[in-house]
């Protein structure tokens, strides 16, 4: 059988792509949820009363609906690897900013920025699965993607507080930031929008895979 000129790895390219989203998934709701446990600490340090507190969660819920929308605008223009990519950038930064606030403002700022960060993740996700997931696997995409999210949601209370004893409150969302960042770039690097410039991707995977509708006006 003649070459392809295509690389080889020791996953399949589709199933590299869905654990990178698996992971992203579990990340970002570990982003999301950390500042529930670490809260714990940051109140005595700042004085925050219970308004305050209540106040620091729920900061994340407004921009988070209002990106929901924007991601998925945005993914559709410009593509998910790099609306992915800008998005996690926002969500990694405002984790380590919020290490660096200082009273109730700064860290309500941090928090709003999470929102917009993370609210553009979810539907971008979905709109790169639409080319990198075979139409009879969807639903079991979707699944263990969205159970990650679930697992990250249920060992961030563990994790914080080792990672609080470690290093600090501080300290725990940096760690965090760092592992967001590190997905950032392995992301942008491994994932195509169209998975036929992938060079790991198989001819087998994209005879499975949907095919890409063509710039133009729709059939009549």
């Amino acid at each position: 059988m003649p070459s392809t000129g295509r690389c080889r790895s020791a996953l399949p390219a589709t199933t590299n792509v869905l654990m990178l989203l698996c992971a992203m998934y579990f990340i970002s709701y570990i982003v999301r949820q950390n500042i529930s446990t670490a809260i714990i600490a940051i109140r005595p340090e700042f004085h925050l009363s219970n308004t305050q507190a209540g106040l620091i969660f729920s900061a994340f819920g407004y921009p988070y609906l209002l990106f929901q929308i924007i991601g998925g605008v945005t993914a559709d223009r410009f593509g998910p690897r790099r609306t992915l990519f800008f998005s996690g950038l926002v969500w990694a930064g405002a984790t380590v900013l919020t290490s660096f606030a200082w009273d109730f403002y700064s860290l309500f700022a941090a928090r709003i920025l999470m929102g917009f960060g993370v609210g553009a993740t979810l539907p971008t996700a979905t709109r790169a699965m639409q080319y990198w997931v075979e139409t009879r696997k969807r639903g079991f995409a979707q699944g263990i993607t969205h159970a990650f999210s679930r697992l990250g949601n249920a060992l961030t209370p563990a994790l914080v507080v080792w990672l609080m004893a470690v290093v600090t409150w501080r300290g725990s969302f940096i760690v965090i930031g760092i592992a967001g960042f590190v997905w950032v770039v392995a992301w942008y690097w491994y994932f195509r929008d169209d998975p036929h410039e992938h060079p790991a991707i198989t001819d087998a995977e994209l005879a499975v895979l949907p095919k890409r509708r063509e710039k133009g006006p729709p059939p009549a």
